[in-house]
């Protein structure tokens, strides 16, 4: 294999250069005006466990809206419509479900 001419690229040695370039700039500026690294984000709290905490103080089923309205308090801000609905219909079947569809838009806690 002949590497005759490989190395001797001009267009690259441009490139590098100026790259070289951004990089001391990048640095200076990062000397003098340091971005301190930011606190993690308030953890959310997981659906799954809010609408189960719901169904468990409600104590009898509940309407999906009902459940949303319940969970959005107790978890103290707003809560995806979706991801309640989606929760509750996920969780309603499979191997080991957490709810029971007992009717269009109702679930209740499996004991």
């Amino acid at each position: 294999m002949d590497l005759n001419g490989a190395r001797s690229n001009p267009q690259a040695k441009v490139e590098l250069s100026r790259l070289a370039a951004l990089h001391v700039r990048l640095v200076a500026k990062a000397a003098v005006n340091p971005i301190l690294p930011r606190s993690a984000p308030r953890r959310l709290t997981p659906v799954l466990e809010t609408v189960t905490r719901v169904l468990e103080e409600g104590g009898r089923p509940l309407r999906a809206c009902d459940i949303h309205a319940a969970a959005e308090r107790l978890a103290g801000g707003p809560l995806l419509w979706s991801s309640v609905k989606g929760t509750l219909a996920g969780y309603s079947g499979g191997y080991a479900p957490r709810f029971r569809r007992i009717s269009r838009g109702a679930y209740e806690l499996i004991s």
